[in-house]
């Protein structure tokens, strides 16, 4: 089976709008964005990996942001994921601070980033102008 991406960035919300609930938004001050948690019946595995948690943020009702949690890992597993999306987008650029390992991929307008922090392991992926403002709601 041909690993996939689950949830593609630019599909309206019509798509999933009976299998998610809604969260408190991961960006408050602009209620343009809203959140959602995926509570499908079928787990969307991420290149051949099953998330625990899965937030889909909508930028009006189009997908703009997916972030995939994986909890409980240790950085073997880290490095398993960053091998799959290594294979599937290329090199990355890595950057480390105090709290966290990040890995970075591009494909056209979409980022792809994979955060190692106390044993859970973020993919965060979207529209590359959002990156930044999700990735600082995840550090709180």
């Amino acid at each position: 089976m041909k690993p996939k991406i689950p949830f593609i960035i630019g599909y309206q919300y019509d798509n999933w709008e009976l299998d998610v609930i809604s969260l408190p938004d991961r960006i408050p001050e602009n209620d343009l964005y809203i959140s959602y948690l995926w509570v499908g019946n079928e787990t969307k595995m991420f290149l051949n990996f099953p998330p625990h948690r899965t937030e889909l943020i909508f930028y009006w009702d189009i997908l703009n942001t997916v972030i995939l949690t994986f909890l409980d890992r240790d950085i073997e597993y880290y490095y398993k994921i960053l091998s799959a999306l290594e294979t599937k987008f290329g090199q990355s650029e890595m950057h480390k601070n105090k709290r966290a390992i990040i890995n970075k991929y591009k494909a056209k307008n979409i980022e792809y980033w994979c955060i190692y922090k106390l044993r859970t392991i973020t993919i965060q992926y979207g529209i590359s102008q959002t990156m930044n403002r999700i990735y600082n709601t995840l550090l709180c």
